[in-house]
């Protein structure tokens, strides 16, 4: 089409479709079926959005009423006599899903706790099989009005609530499977009792002072139970005590200021574990000498084919003298996490010049340590503190050179970063005379062992006292990359 130089095309204007489908062309979209009209009126994902297409149309009209999938963005107060409209059971089948999401960037009228009770107990006839109730950062929990009275919904099987000071005060959620609080101000222990057959419970940053944590501990009975999480950023309780015969998952993440008295997990048929403890603060909590415990991470495989079960260990070294060092209490607090079997023990070392020795000596003497393992991997960090142990220095408390150990499992050995100094060729004469069933020696050097052939050759003379052990010496490059593959044997 040709158009002429300062000429406006010009279109004919769109005909509105008649709602009643006279005086205009069709209504197509309300001429659709109900399951589509509810499709869309579901996608538009608001139940007060939906309400104000009752507008358009007698087709239209109320026909949000019939939504299985009821999603809230405030509290206003209207919502709770807008509740009572939904259709529900006889009538209708079972709400799929009740929704309570309010985001952090909307406004919020004073408190709100005595809506959300309303709105819950209006809720409770529509049946819903999932709850989830949202709430925004920045409320201000410490007004109890902002307390929330959670209703018991008998035929809810998922409930998810975050940021939430809440309380159960009777009934039972009798249907309830799954159950996950992030971010929880109250109300735990007055909810779990009332969830006889509970099989997913996931607790992330859940406030202490409010029902995870009474008289300093935290004991979590749940006969029925087969998956846990529970992740804090800090632990405030003394003990841990979890008893769950039929658990087949736990996945416990938490940073701790102090020691734990006990740690006891009773699950006899438990197949998956994730178990992390960060130590926090200046490193003091836990010492061997200089060497203060960092992070503890056991973890274990779900099935054949995957990595190994294996217990991380991470330590790093301090040149302050003044810490208080208990080597008891040091193998104590790690048995404390052994709450599963594992045979990969990986220790990364930040040691800044120390020696590290009597260190692995001392954990390889832990019992559950030295009877399961069969693979051992050292890991030597370099830190960018240089020090230099003096002839008394207490990164090595314990005469460990002269004293012997048994590792009848062990049947591999890595260090990474290996420098070849005097206490580390000791190390590697003691593994090798408690270790009977070892086969393989893998050790890949540090930047400066690589430039001398001495080390290679020490390290050759040690392997060749037992002819049954392969010996590989993984030479580094510049940049710290393994490079080519001496084997001594």
């Amino acid at each position: 089409m040709e158009v002429r130089p300062g000429r406006r095309l010009r279109f004919p204007q769109p005909q509105l479709c008649s709602p009643s489908g006279g005086g205009g062309e069709p209504d197509r979209i309300s001429n659709l079926p109900q399951e589509l009209l509810l499709l869309i009126l579901t996608l538009m994902g608001c139940a007060a959005t939906a309400a104000r297409t009752s507008v358009l149309s007698r087709r239209w009209r109320d026909l949000w009423t019939h939504l299985r999938q009821i999603v809230f963005h405030n509290l206003a107060p209207s919502i709770v006599p807008a509740l009572g409209r939904v259709r529900a059971p006889p009538a209708a089948a079972a709400v799929s899903l009740l929704e309570v999401r309010i985001p952090s960037s909307s406004r919020h009228p004073g408190p709100f706790g005595a809506t959300a009770t309303r709105l819950l107990r209006a809720a409770v006839r529509l049946e819903p099989e999932e709850i989830v109730l949202s709430f925004p950062w920045g409320v201000e929990f410490e007004d109890r009005r902002n307390l929330v009275r959670l209703p018991c919904f008998q035929r809810t099987k998922s409930l998810m609530m975050e940021r939430l000071l809440f309380y159960c005060p009777d009934g039972e959620f009798t249907a309830l499977r799954t159950l996950s609080i992030s971010y929880g101000l109250g109300g735990l222990h007055s909810l779990l009792p009332r969830c006889p057959h509970l099989l997913v419970l996931s607790l992330k940053f859940v406030n202490d002072g409010f029902g995870l944590v009474r008289n300093g501990f935290i004991s979590l009975h749940l006969p029925s139970l087969q998956e846990l999480f529970l992740e804090s950023n800090i632990m405030y309780a003394d003990a841990v005590d979890i008893v769950a015969p039929l658990l087949k998952r736990l996945t416990v993440s938490f940073g701790t200021y102090k020691l734990l008295s006990s740690i006891s997990v009773s699950a006899p048929i438990l197949e998956k574990v994730s178990w992390q403890c960060w130590y926090l603060g200046d490193g003091s909590i836990v010492r061997f000498g200089r060497w203060s415990l960092q992070r503890l991470w056991l973890h274990t495989g779900e099935t054949q084919g995957q990595l190994p079960s294996s217990l991380h260990i991470s330590a790093s070294t301090s040149n302050s003298s003044w810490f208080m060092s208990n080597e008891d209490n040091f193998a104590q607090e790690i048995e404390k996490h052994l709450v599963a079997d594992f045979s990969l023990l990986e220790l990364r070392l930040l040691k800044a010049g120390h020696v590290f020795g009597a260190l692995v000596f001392h954990l390889l003497g832990i019992t559950r340590i030295s009877r399961g393992i069969q693979r051992l991997k050292i890991v030597l960090e370099r830190s960018r503190l240089k020090g230099k142990c003096s002839p008394n220095c207490s990164c090595q408390p314990t005469n460990w050179r002269s004293q012997t150990i048994s590792l009848t499992a062990l049947e591999e050995v890595e260090i990474n970063g290996f420098e070849g100094q005097e206490h580390e060729f000791d190390l590697l004469k003691l593994i090798l005379k408690g270790a009977p069933a070892l086969k393989k020696m893998i050790l890949q050097l540090s930047q400066e062992a690589s430039s001398n052939n001495s080390g290679s050759t020490k390290i050759y003379d040690i392997c060749s006292t037992d002819s049954s052990v392969e010996c590989y010496v993984y030479q580094s490059s510049r940049l710290m990359h393994g490079g080519q593959i001496y084997p001594l044997t």
